[in-house]
């Protein structure tokens, strides 16, 4: 960023700036278009550490750690699952952020900002994906468009199972469905049903350092199911538990219990907003 950009930048907001009670403030723009373009903007103007939260009018959010002109990670995502910063490409990230600014921006008006002390202290080695790349990835896409409500016939004739329509496979359960989704940011995963092992991955495969013995899933089935008794008449399924380091860092565990199958993630523990995104994904309607 040329000096030139930053005296403008500085001199912007010396000519915007009022004062506020509320810390949100209200993202401009009649349109999808418009307010991605002040997304963006919200991006590029963040200089120090921050943790963006951006909430649309139907409760979707966005919150990402903005820091120089930089997304350096993603908490929370309108839908599905957080970009892995680890793992995945740079170009990838992008393509993602860029889709993600997108899609709250499409979200319906008013937008909201919030803007945050971060969590914890960035890493140095930090150095997160660019604003102008996630500019050029968005100048890619197709122009955002405003969403258009459709009336859906939910009379029961209409919910019943057709030959289009047929009904969920019964095998497909939650559990399942967290042990699949959490591949993306666990370092090994374990599926169990009656107290086994029905599937296994990564760092917890046989062999592995991480590997369950049979005695220790089988108790720890038994305390799976002594917590269902202890807990019947004050919370029902299904069941986020989370188990993190003391600090924050480390390795965390999340397990998922459906009231029937139980799925373990092993992750790492600054990995808590995957795991998050992907239990308010399972839980939505269409999870």
């Amino acid at each position: 960023m040329m000096d030139t950009d930053i005296l403008e930048m500085l001199n912007e907001i010396g000519r915007s700036s009022v004062a506020r009670l509320n810390p949100a403030v209200t993202v401009p723009g009649d349109t999808a278009m418009a307010r991605r373009e002040k997304v963006l903007h919200a991006i590029r103007g963040t200089i120090l550490p921050r943790r963006l939260e951006f909430t649309a009018a139907n409760g979707d959010c966005l919150a990402i750690e903005v820091n120089s002109s930089r997304v350096t990670d993603v908490f929370r995502v309108p839908s599905g699952v957080a970009p892995d910063f680890e793992t995945e490409l740079r170009q990838d990230l992008a393509v993602k952020l860029a889709q993600l600014v997108t899609d709250i921006a499409c979200a319906p008006a008013p937008l909201q900002l919030i803007s945050l002390q971060p969590d914890t202290a960035l890493e140095a080695d930090d150095v997160g994906i660019t604003f102008s790349e996630i500019e050029a990835s968005c100048a890619d896409m197709e122009q955002p468009v405003e969403p258009v409500i459709s009336i859906v016939d939910a009379s029961p004739e209409s919910l019943k199972p057709t030959e289009e329509t047929p009904e969920a496979d019964s095998t497909d359960t939650l559990a399942q469905r967290f042990f699949d989704g959490a591949e993306r940011f666990a370092q090994g995963r374990v599926l169990i049903t009656d107290g086994a092992a029905l599937l296994a991955d990564g760092a917890c495969k046989d062999g592995e350092p991480l590997h369950p013995k049979p005695d220790l899933l089988a108790s720890f089935a038994r305390d799976l199911a002594r917590w269902d008794d202890d807990t019947a008449n004050t919370m029902d399924h299904p069941q986020l538990i989370v188990i993190r380091p003391s600090g924050g860092k480390g390795t965390g565990l999340a397990v998922l219990n459906d009231g029937t199958n139980a799925a373990l993630a092993v992750h790492e523990a600054r990995k808590l907003g995957a795991v998050v995104n992907l239990w308010a994904a399972l839980k939505r309607p269409d999870g």
